[in-house]
């Protein structure tokens, strides 16, 4: 198609930022409208699609291609899908991280948006996460560091638990929550919001001291923005084990527990407090 262009054509986090706010623009006015919980289908996940989700995804869409770019699109409701003739980038989008809160007017949502040049994970080389009530915005670029609303951010200093704020998601998983009830017990705090992409970026400028979810079932268009963002901060994002991430490709539906921290201290006391365990979640085998 004559006129299209790549992500090499453009700044990439200036690309992802219009387009999340061409998705904040949509969404903004359907937070916590009796529209917005409309089922309108599965998602790519298997997950119901709610009208908030489609509408986001489809924005996004639209821009990308009212502006010619070409490019594969990775959205957790539409799936994998080819914008035009020519694609030389893979643009992964969860229109609405914190769908439920965002249905009920609870005031804690995201869009988050990376991009990759080659469709894998550890590819990332940029990262957007806006907040959907206020437009505050997370981001980084691959080796330049991070920035909340054009400040530039680290995380937390802090690094024991006894003096942490934590936030945990323990959603439909008794297992999960036997296993950090020892965190629980030594933390300052903890706290449950309900948008793993905000909460990465809340421990990446020094919010919270950590993000923890066991129950292995986030998905990679959960947290690849959040985990670039943390990571150019200079945070930790992990497995449960230690381990990191695998660089899984971004058009499979891969799901992980994770761990994102201020920094190692506090990972070296929290994994040695969590309960080991064999169990199998979601079909399959959760290794920590």
């Amino acid at each position: 198609m004559a006129g299209e262009h790549g992500v090499g054509m453009v700044d990439t986090v200036d690309l992802l930022i219009k387009v999340a706010k061409e998705i904040y623009s949509a969404v903004h006015p359907l937070l916590g409208t009796v529209d917005a919980r409309k089922i309108v289908g599965s998602g790519f996940g298997g997950d119901k699609t709610r009208l908030i989700d489609a509408v986001s995804e489809k924005v996004a869409i639209e821009y990308l291609e009212r502006n010619n770019f070409s490019c594969i699109f990775v959205g957790e409701e539409c799936g994998v899908r080819r914008i035009g003739s020519s694609p030389n980038f893979y643009l992964i989008v969860d229109g609405v991280d914190g769908t439920n809160n965002a249905i009920k007017g609870i005031r804690f949502a995201s869009a988050s948006l990376a991009l990759s040049r080659t469709g894998f994970l550890g590819d990332i080389e940029a990262a957007v996460v806006m907040d959907l009530y206020n437009g505050e915005t997370f981001l980084a670029e691959r080796n330049s560091g991070a920035k909340r609303d054009g400040e530039t951010i680290k995380p937390s200093e802090i690094r024991c638990l006894k003096d942490s704020i934590i936030s945990i998601n323990i959603t439909k998983n008794t297992g999960a929550a036997r296993r950090l009830l020892p965190i629980i017990s030594r933390a300052k705090g903890i706290r449950s919001f309900g948008s793993a992409a905000l909460e990465i970026c809340h421990v990446a400028c020094g919010l919270l001291e950590a993000y923890i979810d066991l129950r292995g079932v986030l998905r990679t268009t959960d947290f690849a923005a959040g985990m670039l963002i943390l990571k150019e901060a200079g945070g930790i994002f992990l497995q449960p084990n230690g381990e990191e991430i695998p660089n899984v490709p971004l058009t499979e539906v891969k799901r992980f527990s994770i761990i994102a921290l201020a920094n190692k201290e506090l990972f070296h006391e929290i994994s040695s407090l969590i309960t080991p365990s064999t169990s199998l979640q979601g079909g399959q085998t959760t290794i920590c």
